[in-house]
């Protein structure tokens, strides 16, 4: 059930742009760069998150991208299910389909607690708190 690298860039970008916020819409060069995702990858991603209504784009001079609603309000599990969909949320080491709880493999019993885990880790962790991470990262 780890989320894809699409995912981590997207989390990655939207931090970028909640730090960069009290300036305005933020180009989306200057995301591809801060985030050090690949400026086409970073376009691509910017579409689901508008669809998922995790951002908005604006245009014209000042354009750029901006966060839909704060921050605060949006989780990595916004995230995740917006570019990989809620099946990975149920995704199994062992199994290819998503695991229902009903068909249980022998790694069950002990995946159960990290799955749980790992799913409060995507829901209680916000872009807000990456940005807030990524912000002491720098100052080190």
């Amino acid at each position: 059930m780890l989320y894809s690298k699409t995912s981590k860039y997207a989390v990655l970008a939207l931090s970028e742009i909640a730090r960069r916020s009290k300036d305005g819409a933020v180009p989306t060069r200057i995301i591809a760069e801060a985030a050090a995702v690949p400026y086409p990858l970073l376009a691509k991603i910017l579409v689901q998150l508008k669809r998922a209504e995790l951002v908005t784009a604006l245009r014209g001079k000042g354009g750029g991208i901006q966060l839909a609603r704060s921050a605060d309000l949006i989780t990595i599990r916004d995230v995740v299910v917006a570019l990989d969909g809620l099946g990975i949320l149920g995704d199994c080491p062992l199994l290819l389909e998503p695991c229902t709880c009903e068909k249980e493999c022998p790694l069950h019993p002990i995946w159960r607690p990290a799955h749980d885990a790992v799913i409060h880790f995507l829901e209680a962790t916000t872009i807000q708190a990456v940005a807030d991470a990524r912000e002491l990262l720098d100052a080190c």
